[in-house]
């Protein structure tokens, strides 16, 4: 959505507040989704919830790759964004079934390397179908493409999982399950704090580079491809790394790198854009598996669900407020300025969580 939303404001003439209610109204749906999932989770097998997330999600691309409205567009992020949330709080323990814990931060890695593949290809498969069409502005074709491509996934995941047997989780569910997290409070801070800029940076990249420094679509849609090729990356070092130097340090690191990236894009310098996507791709693709691994280190494999799942219902609110405000602050004051500050300040303060989540895993070590 980030990469087509300066074509998608362009055709249907959105406003900063109305470009970032998009990324709101898919976080919503998103927390929706975790809520429902969280609950299920007890009832209803992994790989089940898998599928049926990705079936919403079908139906999403579906419904944004024939919006002619605004309307029909939020009604489409809003389906995308509820069945996410059926993908991403299943994956992790699917993936990490019987993996030790000295690598699971390598396969969680490896797992958001692949997401950020996708990202690598987008971009370039976004300019071919508009070279195609011979329009730069065209989107509609591109959900569409993405459409074929989920169907093809679901296949797979169906011939893949048929003979999965994995049982539902059976500890309860619910909000309250937060509290099986050491030092809960902190890690609830840090992953809201990164929430909130998670949903904006992005959402704005393209919107900023267009509208406040005059870069073409082209160059910015190719920043994509960087973003993704810094996500493999990040998200195999940093995983990596977190396996050695510990989860919480890691995560330290990766949003102090993601502050230096906010203040880049605000120098309106082709080599810095570029340079910001290359590093925000790795930081911000590092920090979900990160957090994740973190929670899994800590609970059950029967429990990760449930505490991840209550960990998300937090990230919700703020990744909903991020989009929306950004939007607000940028009609309000004429650029993405401001907007990008706050994520700075707001990255800077994730990178403070982070590293007190060390110091308090250092506090529960016995002598």
């Amino acid at each position: 959505m980030p990469l087509l939303l300066p074509a998608i404001a362009e055709d249907l003439e959105l406003s900063a507040t109305t470009a970032g209610a998009t990324g709101s109204v898919n976080m919503a749906a998103y927390l929706c989704g975790v809520i429902a999932v969280t609950y299920l989770a007890n009832r209803i097998a992994p790989a089940v919830l898998l599928k049926c997330g990705l079936c919403i999600v079908l139906a999403g691309l579906l419904c944004l790759g024939t919006a002619p409205t605004t309307t029909q567009v939020m009604v489409g992020t809003a389906l995308a964004g509820l069945g996410g949330a059926g993908v991403w709080l299943t994956m992790p323990v699917i993936a990490t079934s019987n993996v030790p814990v000295a690598k699971r931060g390598t396969v969680m890695g490896s797992l958001t390397a692949t997401m950020a593949v996708g990202s690598i290809v987008i971009p370039f498969a976004t300019s071919a179908v508009r070279d195609l069409v011979n329009d730069v502005g065209a989107w509609r074709e591109v959900w569409l493409l993405e459409l074929v491509a989920a169907g093809v996934i679901l296949t797979v995941l169906c011939i893949a999982l048929r003979k999965d047997i994995s049982p539902p989780l059976p500890r309860g569910a619910g909000i309250r399950a937060i509290t099986r997290l050491k030092a809960w409070k902190t890690a609830v801070f840090f992953y809201m704090a990164f929430a909130f800029v998670g949903a904006s940076w992005f959402q704005f990249f393209g919107l900023s580079l267009e509208s406040d420094h005059n870069m073409s679509r082209e160059f910015t849609t190719n920043l994509w491809a960087l973003m993704g090729i810094g996500g493999v990356a990040g998200a195999v070092i940093f995983g990596r790394l977190s396996d050695r130097l510990g989860r919480p340090r890691t995560m330290c690191l990766v949003t102090a790198i993601g502050a230096v990236t906010c203040l880049l894009v605000l120098s309106g310098n082709m080599w810095t854009a570029a340079l910001a996507a290359t590093l925000y791709g790795m930081a911000g693709m590092a920090v979900p598996p990160l957090t994740a691994a973190f929670v899994r280190d800590q609970v059950a494999e029967h429990d990760f669900t449930a505490v991840f799942g209550a960990m998300t219902i937090f990230y919700g609110p703020a990744s909903v407020l991020g989009p929306i405000s950004g939007g607000v602050l940028a009609d309000i004051t004429g650029s993405y300025l401001v907007t990008y500050l706050v994520l700075a300040f707001t990255f800077a303060f994730a990178s403070l969580a982070a590293w007190n989540l060390g110091q308090s895993e250092k506090q529960n070590v016995a002598p």
